[in-house]
């Protein structure tokens, strides 16, 4: 995992014409004997939505996760009236797993769904 993190892989921008427009950040977790790998923020600008940069960035972590071929899932929390961003994972299979009360503490609403996308079993 070091390495992987060292060579950037766990960590990409996108660019449009040299600005940078989404961003994607992981780490390797383990919960209760699953290794899993966690999207702490995956990110596009407004004006780039809808154009295939937040899918692009969302297939190099589902491919770091399938040539890994250790991880169990792929999970992330998001906001609860984030109706966006829950329609966006959706379409890529992964469902609501659990709600976590307060998790946000300088927005409104503080509460998130943990999604969650399995692997095991299943092409990622």
């Amino acid at each position: 995992w070091y390495q992987r993190r060292v060579r950037g892989e766990l960590a990409k921008l996108a660019f449009f014409n040299d600005i940078v427009v989404g961003a994607v950040c992981c780490r390797a977790d383990l919960q209760e004997g699953q290794r899993k790998l966690y999207i702490m923020t995956l990110g596009c600008l407004g004006p780039y939505r809808r154009c295939g940069v937040g899918k692009k960035l969302l297939d190099h972590v589902m491919k770091i996760a399938k040539d890994d071929g250790q991880y169990d899932a792929i999970f992330l929390h998001v906001q609860i009236s984030n109706d966006e961003a829950l329609q966006f994972y959706n379409k890529f299979g992964f469902k609501i797993i659990d709600t976590k009360q307060e998790y946000y503490k300088r927005i409104e609403p503080a509460d998130a769904y943990v999604l969650e996308k399995s692997l095991k079993g299943c092409e990622a």
